[in-house]
């Protein structure tokens, strides 16, 4: 079954089960201005969701509303990045607490409910309508408009792009903002997608800032919502507000002096590009605007935007062939005779991670920088996919040895980081190697492992179980919760086991293939 087949088929069975909604409410049982953590959908109380409503809410009138999808379920969080923008121009956000990575119509399932409950108690403007998510829940986000069975206003996605199946010209939103970090896995997903918009008549709008995988700043997300809101004005889906589009025009400008002045051309003249897109149709009248086009040519005719250019290109080139590189390297861990873990220093020295960790670091250009730090990741990541499929089949030896891998990749401070050394613990005590794996689950504790329910309940520890190490460990974490006993411990969501979702690791971001469906 094709993929637009298979999303045309879980939105017909979702709206054949969907409840007829009933008049709104109108919101008089929520508080204003404060994140409301948890609210329990009414005709389906397993499906709950987090709400902001606007300092400047009121009952008596229809407000924009944005739905949230978390690729963790973390609806709280994706509501706190996008709460400056929606205090800033007024929208309702609805934060999904069961749309997770993982099969696509179960998070369509969470989808339609908090559309039903939203539509029910809020005061909505239904021509207003948007959905925004990270990673996997940007692609939720883009399929959302089939879930409730309507076009939208538009999609923010951030850190990923489209549902598999789905191209621009089958979006059904009237916008589309993109957001990802330079050092995300999926920069490279989101520029394509940017080039496969331009022909599609869509408004688009594609902003990149220094990060890696993970939600935007707060200011960034605001600025996704500033710019959806020029793009209503402009299609007549509210009232026109020459003072705010000014403002968000001049703000492109302003970045683009600024950059400029720091010679980075390239994104200079993208964002003046993006003024000059946003300004169309506005009849605005400033003098920064009247030069606009010649500036952007003087831009581009000059050497250091060509030699960006160029530099942008070896950099795709070198993001393809280190694929390869790692991918041919991967075959030492492998071989029946040298393979394990005495291959490991060999991959790590073929493929030069201690360099590209070390240009992650204290690479001259930014980009450069970015660059590394998405080489590590999807090398990391890679050997963690292996690393899964060995321990499915109890080739620990395997296992562990791509774990170190993993390990060795991994950037320090990454939320991923405690999940690969708490999984190494695990591989390490099953094999029956104790020394090995107390060492390795002391590191997960200190890098942020804190789930005492996980600790005392996972079998793969029970070799390590019964030593005095180990319990030292678990005090260590009852104390860095401030935890006498250890009672009722809810579970430490950044630990990411091989136990609990090998099916998030079966082909790793940026390879051709991979969804988080």
């Amino acid at each position: 079954m094709s993929s637009l087949r298979y999303l045309a088929v879980i939105t017909a069975a979702l709206l054949a089960a969907a409840v007829p909604l009933r008049r709104p409410v109108q919101g008089q049982e929520f508080v204003r201005g404060k994140l409301i953590d948890k609210v329990a959908c009414l005709e389906e109380p397993d499906q709950t969701y987090a709400l902001y409503l606007p300092s400047a809410f009121d009952p008596d009138k229809k407000w924009p509303v944005l739905f949230l999808f978390d690729p963790g379920a973390r609806g709280a969080t994706a509501v706190e990045v996008f709460r400056e923008g929606a205090e800033t121009y007024g929208w309702i956000l609805a934060g999904s607490h069961g749309s997770r990575n993982g099969p696509l119509k179960d998070s369509a399932q969470a989808a339609l409910a908090v559309w039903a409950d939203i539509s029910t108690r809020l005061p909505i403007d239904e021509r207003r309508v948007y959905a925004t998510g990270f990673s996997g829940g940007a692609r939720v986000a883009s399929f959302f408009p089939r879930v409730i069975g309507r076009p939208i206003a538009g999609v923010i996605g951030c850190g990923a792009g489209l549902a598999s199946g789905l191209g621009p010209a089958d979006l059904k939103a009237a916008a589309y903002f993109g957001l990802a970090g330079l050092a995300d896995f999926n920069y490279g997903e989101m520029k394509g997608l940017d080039l496969a918009f331009d022909p599609s008549g869509v408004p688009h709008r594609f902003l990149y800032f220094e990060g890696t995988h993970d939600w935007p700043p707060s200011g960034y997300a605001a600025w996704a919502v500033g710019w959806m809101e020029v793009t209503a004005i402009k299609q007549g889906l509210r009232p026109p507000d020459p003072t705010l589009a000014a403002a968000l025009v001049r703000r492109e400008l302003g970045e683009a002096d600024a950059l400029e002045a720091e010679g980075r051309f390239y994104w200079a003249a993208d964002k003046l590009e993006a003024a000059g897109r946003m300004a169309e149709g506005l009849d605005l009248d400033f003098p920064e605007l009247a030069g606009l086009a010649g500036r952007i040519q003087e831009i581009k005719a000059g050497r250091e935007y060509r030699r960006f250019l160029d530099a942008e290109r070896k950099r795709d080139r070198r993001t393809i062939e280190f694929r390869e590189e790692f991918d041919r390297a991967f075959g030492s861990i492998e071989d029946p005779d040298t393979g394990g873990g005495l291959a490991v220093p060999k991959v790590l020295r073929e493929t030069g991670i201690a360099f590209l960790r070390k240009e992650a670091k204290s690479g001259s250009a930014i980009e450069d920088r970015s660059l590394a730090s998405r080489l590590v990741f999807e090398f990391s990541f890679a050997a963690q996919a292996r690393a899964a499929g060995f321990y499915g089949k109890r080739d620990l030896g395997r296992a562990g040895a791509y774990l170190d891998l993993a390990i060795a990749a991994c950037e320090e401070g990454l939320p991923r980081e405690k999940g690969l050394y708490f999984d190494r613990a695990c591989v390490a005590a099953l094999s029956g190697d104790g020394k090995a794996a107390l060492k390795f689950l002391s590191l997960a504790v200190d890098k942020g492992v804190t789930d005492l329910e996980l600790l005392e309940s996972d079998k793969d520890l029970d070799p390590i179980r019964n030593t005095d190490a180990f319990r030292e460990i678990l005090e260590r974490v009852r104390k860095k919760r401030g935890i006498k006993s250890i009672g009722n411990i809810p579970a430490d969501p950044g630990v990411y086991s091989l136990r609990f979702c090998p099916a998030a690791f079966r082909r790793a971001p940026g390879f051709p293939g991979w969804s988080t469906a």
